[in-house]
Formats: structure tokens, C-alpha cells, sequence
């Protein structure tokens, strides 16, 4: 479709080849030779329809009107050193009509240099030809040598008129160079042109213009425009002069733009001129507005005056050869779906990381004007900018609405002006960390959010290094990356003055450990850092659900570790996961599970098998039976069940023992008073620690014990002793997890954050092995009184042990080493037994006993240990770990004692112990022979 107007002459021109020709010599002059003084008509164009060309520099809709000569030229080919002269030869003073284009219908153009709509309104001359359209205006005043002849002979003093075009329907060229839609208002000659490159500087945009006034130019797409080739625009505004004024340029693109060839731009507009420039108006309220890659831009504004860019779209540059990559198939599968069904892609679902090595240089510039930037989600679009801008000089700003999204990459130059955020700003996305460049300053409001990514193995996090002022409201959410290191303190922003309005830095999920905050520096830094309570507090905060002195000990312990060395500490990774947990009984939980109540309870275990073996050593030092006296005796003892049970109440760890012990001895008489012997005996143990019904540990192992026995006896009074010790080895497996840290691994290209991750863990459990070692003395002192039938034996015993315990865990960060810790222990025992001996026969009696007593001790047992990895640690840092022992203990037992004939004698007996926390029962049976 053709519609022209020409004042003063002019029109159409044709085709000349031309095979040879001299250097200087011009192969064609388009348009023909315009008149003087006549004016272009109005030239209005309302069609619907579907439109199809082939071949190159076809068409879909040209409608021009030029005043003062010129019009629309063909193709010129040939060895001339000009090829083209742009519009034919204009006139002077002729003023060109409005142009209006209304079309309803789709367009489709197949070559190269064929645009589907072009609408023209040229003063003065020039008009439509076949070369020289390119990306800026010889420069902002209008004037300035065009690349490829647009200053064509005369045109002077023309005015252009108003251009507007309302096209609704897709729009789809394939063809370097093949435009969408072109609205051109144009003073004192040129227009446009084809077959030259975008690439930056090499072609002028349209035309300079020469005198004369340019008029306003507007252009609607309804629809989709979809320009495939290198070098095209999609959408394209101008209202350009070389001497006056130029009018003002309104586009407004309701569907999507795609540019995606080579040095290709989405949305252009140009309003330049030497006098008043007219503003711009940028509207972009499809999903997506997609420019080329190279050079290629999503959306220009060149010159104007009070520019307005309100985008609304999915907005990058961004060539078609990118490599990228989807977090699954599923993603993977849909986008080449799409690209099979044809028609324009954007790989919304792909990872954004895996984009940004593809990225065009600039996503949005500006040149002179005051340009603002509005980037506004709305309920059917995104509202999303990733890319550098360059909005170049002027008073410039952006506003990132709420709801809505910017992605810097490494540049965004205001020209001094503000970037306002209410919304979501990120640097290059989440997961990655940048330092982003603003030219100019950075305000976030209430609503805003700076995403900032945090890699403490690096010790580095996103930031803004800022020309101009900061000041920051919102917040900033955190995610972190790594944490194999500390957390200390970082720079989120510098400028030249600095402001904190009430940032508040936030985590992916609540931290009770991490206090972060936020405070201005020397007037200009914005730095972030973590005022956080120290373990020990949080463990005996009410809430932690812990009250065990062993939980304490181990907080405290972490609190000097951490204190000893930040970033670099070997447990930082630790250190962080307990930080990062939700709330104080989760923490609490935590502590109790990593403390190594076993550790320290080990001297517990060997000190009970010590008591038993003792007990099970005086065998035949007791009172003897009437029928049988006691001279030489041997036995054995086992005793297959002592239930060792330890609960100090709620908010504490619990400890379930069982010990099986067997033993063998034998005493005989030296003298009238004294008698010797030894006795030697084996204890296997089964160990479990709880906490509210949680296993935390389980402990499995034997021990060896060996005595020498003496006893001195006068008439009815004795004394009894054994000196002796052994060893034992223990391994287990204990509960060492602690829940790991989630972050986000990155974003889509349409800002869907990925599913969370988890940071690498310190280990579920660790395994142990310990070695036990105890020596020590008992002595008994007695006096047997009968009482009839009865007899009553008061006691006194003392006993004192030096035990040792190492170990070593392995498996996990949370490991310890404990390097031979000791505790001597000391008790006092006042007892009482009653009992009795019942005849059977002459040869056979049976005893039957009580006892009670009560054990006075020392308080409690303590090891040393540290963890494996922190052994080197400034200060050497260590867990001391203890575990109260009850005292009183209060002591009970009773027996029954069948002795036969040749001193032949069967026993079952019980044991218990029992104190404020612990319990202890026990069943033993024993044969022996006395002789």
C-alpha cells in the first residue's frame, strides 16, 4: 500500500543500475527534482487487511507526504561514489502534511530493507529512500555529516507535518534491516532510508533534517512486532530537524517488541533538533521487549526534552545464539516446544545465571534529554529491567515500582540523577555477587528490597558504589552463598553521603543466632553487619527447653571458639548452622545433641563397675556361717542385669546404663588374723543418653578389673581391703546433626527464584572410641555383734580412685579429641547389716540379709576435650565437661545365702543405689566353696 503527497514536484522514482561510472558521479537521484513553495498534503490511511511482500525493500504500507519536491526513491546500484540521494531533490519552503496511518490487520514482510509500515512527514524535500537508516541523529541539535547522504540538495525551510500510526495487528519482517513500524516527522528535508548497518555511529536515524520545523510523530502497535533480521528496529519514533524545532515523540507499544537479530533495537524515539526538542513518551505494556544482540539495545531515547520511558515488560538486549540452561528437563522440553511451534522466544524459564555472558551491552539508553525511567509490574506483565543502562546526560531518573524488578549488571548511569527503589533491585540476580556502578544516587523506600547475596568463604556480598547520594529504607534480604567463614561486616553502599533511613536486613528464614543490622559509616558507607547474642545466652534463654549444665558448658565453649579467631576459624561453618536455626529450642535441641555428655559419663560407668566388682570381692570376708567357717574360700560372681538409670529432670539428658559383670576370687588364712587372696573380673556395658525421649548416644564396651584382697580379723571385729584397677575400652556413635542452611541457588529469566538448596552440613553423627583406666583402694572396717538369732554388723568403708578417660570421634566437624583427662574420687560409706542363719539340717543353712547405707562423695567428674579441627585455635579453647555426682547416695541390699555341705554355698542378691538424680539396681547370684 502506497499513498503520497508532493508539493512542488517530486514523486516517484524508479530503478538505474549502473555498471561503470566515474568516481565522483551520482548513480541515482530518487524522487525526481521537487518544485518550490508547494506544500505536501494531508495523507490519511485507514485499511485492514492481511498484508504479504516478498523480495527486498518490498513494503507493507508506505504514506508520505513531502513538501517542497522530493518523495519516495527506488533502489540505485552501480560504482558511484554516492550511491543514493535520499528522497530526490527537494524544493524550498514547502511544509509537509500529516500523515495518519489506522490499520487494522497483520504484516508480513519476507526481504531484506522491507519495512512493514513507514509514515512520513518531510518539510522542505527528501523523503523515503533506499539507504542511510540508521541509529542516532547526527547528534542531538540535529545537525552534523549523516553517514550516507542524507543532506540532499535544497529541501530548505519546510516544516514537517504530524505523523501518527495505529496499527493493530502482528507484524512480522524477516530481512536485515526490515523495520516495523516507522513514524517520521521531519523538518527541512531527508527521511529514511535503508540498507545500511545499526552498528553504532555508522548511519544516522532517519534524517538531520535541514531548516525548518519537525512536527510531532505517534505510533501505536496494538499488537505483537516481531523484526527477525540484524540491524532492524521494531519500533521506531522521530521528530527530527536541522535548523528549528522538533516536535514531540509518543509511542506506545501495547504487545510485545522483539529485536532479537544483530545490532537490532526493540523501541527508538528521537525528538532532536538545533532549537526546542519536543519530549518523548515511551510506553512498553507487552510482556516482553526483547532488543538484539551486539550492539543492540531494548529501548533508545535520543534527544527530547522531558523524556518518559513506562515500562512495563520483561525488558533486555539479548542476540539469538546465547547458551543457557534450565534447572530440569521439564523447563528444558517446553522452550523447544516452543521454538518447533515457531514465532518468537524468550527463554523465560531459563537460569539467569547461565544468561548473563549473553547479555548486550545496554538494555536502555538516552542521550540529552531528562530522561525517567518508570519499570511498573502490573497484574498481566512483569515490570522487570535486566541489563546496564546509560541514560547519558540530562536530569535523569528511574523508578523501580513496587512489585516490579531491576537487574543490574555492572552499570547504571543516571547522569547524576536518582534511582528510586520500591522495588526489588538485584545485582546480575540472586546468587551471584556484584559490585554495581551507579552514576548518580540510590533511594530505597519502605517498600523496597536490595537483594543481597553474601559469600562469606569469599568475604565479599552485592553492593552499589553510588557517584551521588544513598538513602535506604526496605529492606535487605540476605542469602547467603558460603559459610565456611565468620560473618563480620561488609559494604552495601557508597556514595558521596549516605543515609539509613531504616534498612532492615533480612534471612531466608528466621536466625535466632544472627542479630543483623545495618549503620552509616564516615558519612558515605552504608555497611552491614551482626550485633548477635552470644550461645551461652541463647541456651539459657526459657525458651531453648535446656537446662543442662553440659548443654551450658558446651555453649560456652562455642562462644570462645568463636571469640578466637574470625573470618578464618575452622568451626565457622558450625558456628553459622546454629546461628541460622529458627528459634531458641531449636537451638537448645541443637546444643544438647552436639555436647559429648557421654564423654564425661564414662568415669560414671568405670566408677560403678569399680563398686560392683568390690562388692562381689568380699564374697567370703563376710561374717561366716556357724556350720562353716570361713578359712579358705574361692567363688565366682556373675551378675547379669545393673540397671544404671540417671534423670535430672526436665531440660536435661537422661543416661540408661546396663552392666554385666562375672568375676572370680579367692581368699585363704595366713595366720589367726589375716587372710589374702585376689579376685579379677570382666564388666561389659550398654550405654544410651536421651534427650525428651531423643536418642542422643549409644555406648557399648568392656572393662578388666583386678584386686588384691586382705583381711585382718580380731575376735568380733574386722577390717578388709582390696587394691587394684584396670582398664577399658569404649565405642559408640552419637547424634551430631544440626539442620542445614538453606539459599536460594538463583532465579529464571523472569525472576521465579529457583527451589531452595541446602549448604553443605558438618555431618549427621561421629563415632568414638575411648580408653579407660582406674586404680585404686577400698578399705572396710567392721564389728559383728549377735543379737540372739540375729546378728548386726555396723560398717565403715572408704574408698578412693584415680580414673582416666581419652577418646577420639571421628565423621563429623562437631568431632572431639579428649586427651587423657583425670578425676580422683573419694567416698565414705556408713552401713548397716542385719541378718540371720537358719538351720535347715545339720549340714545346711541359709542366710538371710539386709543392709543400708549411705555414700558421702565428691560432687562431680570433668573432662577436657576440643574439637578435632579447632585443636590450634589462638588461645587454645576447650570444653570442660562436667556431670554432677549425687551425694548422699543412699545405698541398699539384701540376700539369701544357701550354704551346703563342705562349705558349699549358693547366693542371690540384690543391690540398689539411690540418690537425687540416680538409680540403681542390681541382681547378682554366686557360688562358692570354703574349705
Amino acid at each position: 500500500i502506497f499513498a503520497q503527497s508532493i508539493g512542488g514536484g517530486g514523486g516517484y522514482g524508479g530503478t538505474v543500475s549502473a555498471d561503470t561510472a566515474g568516481d565522483n558521479s551520482i548513480a541515482l537521484q530518487l524522487g525526481g527534482f521537487g518544485g518550490n513553495g508547494g506544500n505536501g498534503g494531508e495523507v490519511d490511511v485507514t485499511i485492514s487487511g492481511a498484508i504479504i511482500t516478498h523480495g527486498e525493500r518490498a513494503h507493507g504500507v508506505v504514506a508520505q507526504s513531502v513538501g517542497g519536491g522530493g518523495g519516495y526513491g527506488g533502489d540505485a546500484k552501480g560504482k558511484s561514489s554516492n550511491a543514493l540521494a535520499i528522497g530526490g531533490l527537494g524544493g524550498n519552503g514547502g511544509d509537509g502534511g500529516d500523515v495518519t496511518v489506522i490499520r487494522t490487520g497483520t504484516i508480513t514482510t519476507t526481504g531484506k530493507d522491507s519495512i512493514a509500515i513507514i509514515a512520513q512527514s518531510v518539510g522542505g524535500g527528501g523523503g523515503f529512500g533506499g539507504a542511510g537508516f540508521g541509529r542516532f541523529g547526527a547528534d542531538d541539535d540535529g545537525g552534523g555529516p549523516n553517514a550516507i547522504g542524507f543532506n540532499t540538495p535544497g529541501g530548505t525551510k519546510g516544516t514537517g507535518g504530524k505523523v501518527t500510526i495505529i496499527q493493530d495487528g502482528e507484524i512480522e519482517t524477516d530481512g536485515d534491516r526490515a523495520h516495523g513500524i516507522i513514524a517520521q516527522a521531519v523538518g527541512g528535508g531527508g527521511g529514511a532510508g535503508g540498507m545500511a548497518s545499526l552498528a553504532m555511529g555508522q548511519s544516522a536515524a532517519g534524517s538531520q533534517g535541514g531548516i525548518g520545523d519537525a512536527a510531532a510523530a505517534e505510533a501505536t502497535a496494538m499488537s505483537q512486532v516481531w523484526v527477525k533480521g540484524a540491524s532492524s528496529y521494531a519500533l521506531f519514533g522521530q521528530s527530527a530537524t536541522g535548523q528549528g524545532n522538533s516536535g514531540a515523540v509518543d509511542l506506545i507499544a501495547e504487545g510485545n517488541l522483539f529485536a532479537q537479530g544483530a545490532d537490532s533495537v526493540a523501541a527508538y524515539a528521537e525528538s532532536t533538533a538545533s532549537g526546542l526538542k519536543g519530549n518523548i513518551s515511551l510506553d512498553l505494556k507487552g510482556q516482553y521487549t526483547i532488543g538484539g544482540g551486539g550492539t543492540g539495545v531494548a529501548a533508545m531515547l535520543v534527544g527530547g526534552q522531558n523524556n518518559t520511558l513506562n515500562n512495563n515488560s520483561l525488558t533486555y538486549a539479548m542476540g539469538l545464539t546465547g547458551s543457557f540452561s534450565f534447572q530440569n528437563e521439564a523447563d528444558l522440553a517446553e522452550y523447544l516446544q516452543e521454538l518447533v511451534a515457531g514465532g518468537p522466544v524468550a527463554p523465560k524459564k531459563a537460569i539467569l545465571e547461565s544468561l548473563l555472558d549473553d547479555f548486550s551491552p545496554l538494555s536502555i539508553t538516552g542521550t540529552s534529554g531528562n530522561d525517567l525511567v518508570n519499570n511498573q509490574r502490573t497484574a498481566s506483565t512483569l515490570g522487570r529491567v535486566i541489563g546496564n543502562i546509560d541514560l547519558g546526560g540530562g536530569i535523569n531518573g528511574f523508578h523501580n515500582f513496587a512489585n516490579s524488578s531491576m537487574v543490574g549488571l555492572k552499570t547504571i548511569d543516571l547522569g547524576g540523577g536518582t534511582f528510586l527503589n520500591d522495588g526489588l533491585m538485584t545485582n546480575k540476580g540472586i546468587a551471584v555477587v556484584e559490585t554495581v556502578d551507579v552514576t548518580g544516587g540510590f533511594t530505597q523506600m519502605a517498600t523496597g528490597d536490595f537483594v543481597t547475596d553474601v559469600d562469606l568463604n569469599n568475604q565479599i556480598t552485592d553492593a552499589l558504589a553510588l557517584t551521588g547520594a544513598g538513602d535506604f529504607n526496605g529492606e535487605a534480604p540476605l542469602n547467603f552463598l558460603s559459610i565456611d567463614k565468620l560473618f563480620t561486616e561488609y559494604l552495601l553502599a557508597k556514595g558521596s553521603s549516605m543515609v539509613d533511613s531504616g534498612i532492615t536486613p533480612t534471612t531466608l528464614h528466621p536466625a535466632v543466632g544472627f542479630n543483623f543490622l545495618t549503620r552509616v559509616d564516615d558519612g558515605t558507607d552504608l555497611v552491614l553487619y551482626a550485633d548477635n547474642p552470644t550461645f551461652l545466652e541463647l541456651a539459657q534463654d526459657p525458651n531453648s527447653g535446656t537446662n543442662d549444665p553440659g548443654v551450658f558448658e558446651m555453649a560456652q565453649y562455642l562462644d570462645d571458639v568463636e571469640a578466637s579467631s574470625s573470618p578464618d576459624n575452622p568451626m565457622a561453618r558450625l558456628i553459622n548452622m546454629l546461628r541460622f536455626l529458627p528459634d531458641e529450642a531449636s537451638l537448645g535441641a541443637a546444643l544438647t545433641r552436639l555436647t559429648p555428655h557421654y564423654a564425661v559419663h564414662a568415669f560414671e560407668m568405670v566408677n560403678r563397675s569399680a563398686d560392683i566388682m568390690l562388692e562381689t570381692a568380699r564374697e567370703c570376708t563376710g561374717v561366716p556361717a556357724y556350720s562353716n567357717p570361713d578359712g579358705r574360700c574361692v567363688w565366682g560372681v556373675i551378675s547379669p542385669q545393673a540397671d544404671y538409670n540417671r534423670d535430672a529432670g526436665a531440660g536435661t539428658t537422661s543416661r540408661d546404663d546396663v552392666l554385666k559383670t562375672m568375676s572370680f576370687g579367692a581368699i585363704g588364712e595366713v595366720n589367726q588374723n589375716w587372710s589374702l587372696g585376689g579376685t579379677i573380673g570382666r564388666t561389659e556395658f550398654d550405654s544410651e543418653i536421651h534427650f525428651n525421649q531423643d536418642l542422643l548416644s549409644t555406648t557399648q564396651g568392656e572393662s578388666w578389673q583386678a584386686y588384691a584382697l586382705a583381711k585382718y580379723e580380731n575376735k568380733n571385729y574386722f577390717v578388709d581391703f582390696a587394691v587394684g584397677g584396670g582398664t577399658g575400652m569404649f565405642d559408640g556413635q552419637r547424634d551430631t546433626h544440626v539442620d542445614q542452611v538453606g539459599y536460594i541457588p538463583g532465579e529464571t529469566l523472569e525472576g521465579v527464584y529457583l527451589p531452595e538448596l541446602l549448604l553443605e552440613g558438618i555431618g549427621n553423627s561421629v563415632t568414638y572410641t575411648q580408653r579407660t583406666a582406674q586404680f585404686g583402694g577400698s578399705a572396710r572396717f567392721g564389728v559383728t555383734q549377735q543379737m540372739g538369732a540375729f546378728y548386726l554388723q555396723p560398717t565403715l568403708q572408704f574408698d578412693a580412685r584415680w580414673l582416666r578417660v581419652s577418646g577420639k570421634e571421628e565423621g563429623s566437624v562437631a568431632a572431639f579429641n579428649f586427651d587423657d583427662s583425670s578425676n580422683t574420687y573419694y567416698s565414705a560409706t556408713p552401713g548397716l547389716e542385719l541378718g540371720t542363719d537358719i538351720a535347715l539340717s545339720d549340714i545346711a543353712s541359709l542366710r538371710v540379709y539386709g543392709k543400708a547405707g549411705v555414700e558421702f562423695s565428691n560432687k562431680k567428674w570433668e573432662i577436657e576435650g576440643q574439637f578435632a579441627a579447632a585443636e590450634d585455635l589462638p588461645g587454645n579453647p576447650a570444653l570442660h565437661l562436667t556431670q554432677e555426682v549425687d551425694s548422699p547416695l543412699y545405698r541398699v541390699g539384701a540376700g539369701l545365702e544357701l550354704n551346703g555341705v563342705n562349705g558349699v554355698g549358693m547366693a542371690i542378691r540384690y543391690n540398689g543405689a539411690f540418690g537425687e538424680t540416680v538409680k540403681q539396681n542390681a541382681v547378682s547370684a554366686s557360688l562358692k566353696v570354703s574349705f
